[in-house]
């Protein structure tokens, strides 16, 4: 349960701009999968047509800034390393007006620098403003769209250039936009449900370990006092609960220390391969966590590919986004091979039915898709089915949970009550 709990509280960047990372959702935006450091590459690269592209991307060497561009069909003329920049945070509310804003101007007939310049001034955002400002000057300088935000990805995220290039190549820009938008806006609401399901057994459990507290550290030494001023002796279970209250009081602040300590050590530790590929197989071997992490993730790599394939953008480059978007180490391992299979004329249904990490369902309803000539529709029926999955889990959990925290802490004070009454009730002489 740690594993799910630290990713609810932890937003992923699915197309997105990363903030957080967990086991589950986050990829880290300095370090690879190997644990190097990631810098920013200016790029200059031709596709099939001749046509040229500029931009600039992460990656953690010019050997792999060449790989993805070539990923990517485009074919390197230049690669220089330039000088690393912090990541622009924009709440992401932002970026989802920005695209529905965006593809409305654009759908009214306004062209696309003139759209900018009007969602420029309305902006409050200081610095997603001067963002788009930039994209502004450059598409008015003669760059694409796609070329332009595919040099903000850490605001946009790594999926908007490439369904804007598919909008551009297809002239239905303002449809996609407003697709992209609502992918974005899932997703969030995706994250949102599972946070709000953990707000309230915390607040319970934050309630009921002040009350523990309170109890220990101020009503029991309390009683205990009135024994000692009586000449009487303390219970063992008073007094038990005396020294505990005594050991809190003077020692308490250990406890917030070696929570922050256990933090910054799973953040640390999620940076170390090894560490997060024994962390992510061991909870797989867990029948619970290991449906919510299939679920969570199937949901975000069926939403993201089927959104892509339904813009327009070509299978291979969709599939290959969709898998950067898996951060589970041991299913995106069953997935590595799957650009492959379909490179080589393979169905995908045949390759999800002959994996056994994978639910059956995911086999059987993508090989109908592929029959109606319909897979991107498929694909994201298939994205609401294993969200409406992980709901229904979390809502049973949570239902479980809160009765749970209120019969443990419950117990507790029950104990600390027949303490204190067994402690009256056995005073037999009271000396002046």
């Amino acid at each position: 349960m740690p594993h799910l709990f630290f990713f609810m509280a932890c937003p992923h960047s699915l197309g997105e701009a990363d903030a957080f990372t967990g086991w589950i959702g986050l990829k880290d935006a300095d370090l690879n999968s190997h644990g190097s450091f990631m810098g920013f590459f200016q790029y200059q690269a031709r596709d099939l047509a001749g046509a040229t592209h500029k931009g600039v991307l992460e990656a953690v060497s010019e050997a792999e800034a060449a790989r993805k561009l070539k990923s990517g069909r485009l074919y390197p003329v230049s690669i220089k390393a330039v000088k690393s920049r912090s990541r622009r945070k924009v709440p992401q509310e932002h970026v989802i007006r920005f695209f529905y804003d965006l593809s409305d101007l654009l759908e009214a007939g306004l062209s696309v620098d003139r759209a900018l310049a009007l969602i420029s001034t309305n902006q409050s955002h200081k610095v997603f403003r001067q963002v788009v400002k930039d994209l502004f000057e450059e598409v008015q300088g003669g760059s694409d769209l796609s070329e332009s935000l595919g040099k903000y990805r850490d605001v946009f995220g790594d999926l908007a250039d490439h369904m804007v290039r598919a909008g551009e190549a297809s002239a239905t820009l303002g449809p996609i936009l407003k697709k992209f938008a609502q992918y974005l806006e899932q997703q969030k609401a995706f994250r949102q449900t599972l946070i709000s399901s953990m707000i309230y057994p915390g607040i319970l459990l934050f309630t009921s370990m002040i009350s523990l507290v309170v109890l220990l550290v101020y009503v029991i030494p309390n009683f205990a006092q009135i024994f000692q001023d009586l000449n009487q002796e303390v219970p063992l279970l008073t007094e038990i609960l005396l020294q505990t209250g005594i050991f809190v009081q003077e020692y308490g602040w250990i406890f917030p220390l070696l929570l922050g300590i256990a933090f910054f050590g799973i953040r640390s530790s999620h940076r170390n391969p090894k560490v997060r590929g024994t962390v992510d197989r061991l909870l797989f071997r867990l029948p619970f966590t290991r449906f919510l992490i299939v679920h969570s993730e199937l949901t975000r790599f069926c939403r993201t590919l089927g959104t892509m394939m339904q813009s327009g953008v070509p299978m291979l480059k969709s599939l290959s986004l969709a898998q950067e978007v898996l951060m589970n180490t041991v299913l995106k391992s069953s997935m590595s091979t799957l650009h492959r299979e379909i490179k080589a004329g393979h169905s995908m249904s045949n390759f999800f039915r002959t994996q056994s990490t994978f639910p059956p369902r995911m086999g059987t309803m993508l090989r109908i898709a592929e029959e109606q000539g319909n897979l991107a529709s498929g694909l994201l029926g298939l994205a609401e089915y294993f969200e409406r999955e992980v709901h229904r889990t979390i809502q049973r959990l949570m239902t479980l949970l809160e009765p749970a925290v209120i019969l443990f802490t419950g117990s507790i004070i029950a104990v600390m009550v027949i303490s204190m009454f067994t402690a009256i009730f056995g005073i037999h002489d009271i000396q002046f």
